[in-house]
């Protein structure tokens, strides 16, 4: 029977090193995604069983990611958003078991998982996020992530009012036919791979 762990080492043994020349592809296509996107003029969540309305920010409030070498490099999607102006791009800082969600700035620096981040940063983990692009390894029958295992993404998105829309990407396809993740793993709205 296969398990979320056996899935996970699958992947890990077919991942693709250093750029990927589809990886423009695969970040067309997101861009397109993201252009498309219609944010509602507000957004509701609930507290204490009570149902609340939150407006909608004026800007786009993207969270992108600082890709590793086997992830999809999406950095020209991040310059292109900041040179635009038109969207606030973020991106996690890493904490222990989870992540903060900072503004990207210049300079970057590695932590200790060779993850580049900004050296001084605000944290705005009560902002509203519109999209989410998550880092993936693959994703289950029912659209949920499977990651690295740390579960800093799904921790991250307790701590939200809003769920965000949520992209998930990555270089490899690779969708389990079975339901392997948790309650808790984080689902994907979309799913936007490299290679097939």
């Amino acid at each position: 029977m296969q398990t979320k762990d056996s899935f996970r080492k699958e992947i890990k043994l077919k991942l693709k090193k250093g750029f990927c020349i589809y990886d423009k592809q695969c970040v067309n296509k997101l861009i397109s995604i993201i252009a498309k996107h219609n944010k509602p003029k507000a957004y509701k969540y609930y507290r204490d069983n009570k149902l609340f309305y939150v407006k909608s920010p004026y800007k786009n409030n993207i969270l992108l990611y600082s890709p590793l070498v086997f992830e999809v490099d999406i950095k020209c999607i991040i310059n292109k958003f900041i040179k635009q102006k038109k969207c606030q791009v973020f991106i996690p800082k890493l904490e222990k078991t989870t992540f903060n969600m900072v503004k990207y700035r210049l300079p970057l620096i590695k932590n200790h998982w060779h993850i580049k981040e900004p050296a001084k940063c605000k944290i705005y983990n009560n902002t509203i996020v519109d999209i989410a692009i998550v880092p993936v390894l693959g994703i289950d029958k029912n659209k949920k992530r499977i990651g690295f295992g740390k579960g800093m993404y799904d921790k991250f998105y307790e701590t939200l009012k809003v769920r965000p829309y949520s992209i998930f990407v990555s270089r490899l396809k690779s969708v389990s036919n079975y339901s392997i993740c948790d309650w808790y793993d984080i689902q994907a709205d979309m799913y936007v791979s490299v290679y097939r």
